[in-house]
């Protein structure tokens, strides 16, 4: 008796997406770091996960703790903030910045950022997907072994031949299984 589970192959991965889920985390970080600079000027930060959440009030009240002591007890928040030449606007602004860019980092340790990990494939869902890219990728193979052969083969007119079956990478430059074709996305 045969056992027929079935497994996923990845028949396609998404460079565009990967690339700009890189560059938003990449200028997130950014942005704390120019945020976390200015602020460090003024309090002291042993653990930058605490500027997290709640910036503004966060920094206030470490910056208050620290300086109040040196005024008299009913001495105004803004006049002591003045006082050391702190730019609340600056402050607001670089938080603005901040939570400008749409990169969750609730998972992320900012002490020492490392971009979490996230798969950009696409899967196939059912055995008769996992036997058409099989077919499709063996016919692939085919076309880069005339290649390797020292063989032109015209991609395009191949394309279209194969009914959009194949797809060209660009990115990669060479010829991929057509994963919406294979998903049974495409229109036609």
């Amino acid at each position: 008796m045969k056992d027929n589970k079935f497994t996923p192959i990845k028949i396609s991965h998404n460079h565009e997406a990967e690339r700009q889920y890189t560059s938003q985390f990449n200028a997130k970080i950014m942005r704390f770091e120019g945020l976390y600079n200015y602020l460090s000027k003024f309090i002291s930060i042993q653990d930058k996960n605490t500027l997290k959440d709640e910036i503004y009030t966060n920094f206030i009240t470490a910056f208050l703790e620290k300086e109040s002591v040196n005024f008299p007890p009913n001495s105004p928040v803004n006049s002591i903030l003045h006082f050391f030449e702190v730019n609340t606007s600056k402050i607001q602004a670089l938080i603005d910045e901040f939570n400008a860019i749409d990169f969750d980092l609730t998972s992320v340790d900012l002490n020492a950022p490392v971009l979490p990990e996230q798969d950009f494939g696409t899967y196939t869902t059912t055995a008769e997907q996992n036997l058409l890219f099989t077919k499709i990728d063996n016919v692939i193979k085919a076309i880069e072994g005339l290649e390797k052969l020292n063989k032109v083969v015209y991609k395009a007119p191949l394309i279209n031949a194969f009914n959009f079956l194949l797809q060209y990478d660009l990115s990669t430059q060479k010829l991929n299984a057509n994963a919406s074709y294979i998903l049974g996305n495409m229109r036609g």
